[in-house]
């Protein structure tokens, strides 16, 4: 039996929170157009936590919500794109501050579809019965590397973190994923060692919306499954423009397609874990719903995970 089942949700955000009032003041753009192109009325930026910290708070909420024992994690696999800690890697700060004694701990850096990748690594290890858990964490503070008078990225983008803990179950669940990669576009969307986040807003939103659509689909097929089986898709939460698209495209309402971005923004590698956060938190998912996660982003990196909650 090679199942896996969500068993723990936490989020994290800072205590900083932007709003779009914030903008009109400083570059006199108007509240209203910021969020028809975005759809976001706020996010946060941390002051004096560091990454690890925002790793370490998601992950302790999520114990606090769901009173799992930590100390029985056999990996911690954590997403990111704005490390600025190149060793020892954020999960192994998180396996030292709760004290965990025999752990797998991995960082890994796959763009904006990190939270994906490091999902279906955890789950994999699972199934090959390497482990029997895993917490996954997703984490960012890529406030530190934007240009402040970059408006394509201020208005989009925030820091904080999400933690999911998943481990192997014997009752028979769905899982299947589609992840895939192109490097030939890396330049639209970079961070480079030393400089401020680059991001060609037109390309991506083009990536975003025709690979995506096309990875669902593949997924969906080799399944033999239909969208209307679907519960939610849980997308990276990019901007609503995108979101709105993809839902257009794959024809379904966009209430199919949960967001939070009005409230957080765009968290990179932690919006996936933060999103499922507030899912649970709002009673949307039970046992046996069949939802799809979504990411993609800088790399070019994008997948899909067709699970069994």
């Amino acid at each position: 039996m090679n199942s896996i089942k969500i068993v723990a949700n936490g989020a994290y955000l800072p205590k900083i929170k932007i709003d779009n009032e914030y903008f009109n003041k400083k570059f006199n753009l108007d509240e209203e157009w910021i969020y028809r192109r975005t759809g976001i009325l706020c996010r946060y930026k941390t002051e004096n936590e560091s990454i690890i910290d925002l790793a370490i708070n998601a992950t302790k909420n999520m114990i606090k919500r769901y009173d799992v024992d930590i100390s029985t994690v056999e990996a911690i696999i954590v997403a990111t794109t704005s490390t600025q800690n190149f060793m020892p890697g954020i999960s192994f700060y998180v396996q030292k501050y709760f004290n965990i004694q025999k752990c797998m701990c991995l960082d890994i850096l796959g763009g904006c579809n990190g939270y994906i990748n490091a999902f279906d690594i955890a789950r994999n290890y699972i199934a090959l019965g390497k482990i029997d858990n895993a917490l996954i964490i997703g984490v960012e503070t890529i406030s530190n590397f934007l240009d402040e008078n970059d408006l394509n990225t201020v208005i989009l983008l925030g820091d904080g973190a999400g933690a999911t803990l998943i481990k192997k179950t014997e009752k028979e669940k769905l899982y299947m994923s589609n992840i895939c990669s192109d490097p030939t576009e890396s330049e639209i969307l970079k961070v480079e060692s030393g400089k401020k986040l680059f991001m060609d807003g037109k390309k991506i939103y083009k990536f975003a919306i025709t690979k995506t659509v096309e990875n669902i689909k593949e997924l969906l097929k080799e399944r033999n499954e239909s969208l209307e089986n679907i519960k939610y898709i849980v997308p990276h939460q990019s901007n609503a423009r995108i979101l709105n698209k993809m839902a257009s495209e794959l024809q379904i309402d966009k209430e199919k397609m949960y967001s939070n971005l009005k409230e957080v923004g765009n968290t990179f590698c932690a919006s996936i874990p933060i999103a499922l956060t507030q899912m649970y938190d709002e009673n949307l998912l039970k046992e046996d719903d069949k939802i799809i996660l979504i990411g993609y982003g800088g790399g070019l990196n994008w997948g899909s995970i067709l699970l069994e909650i």
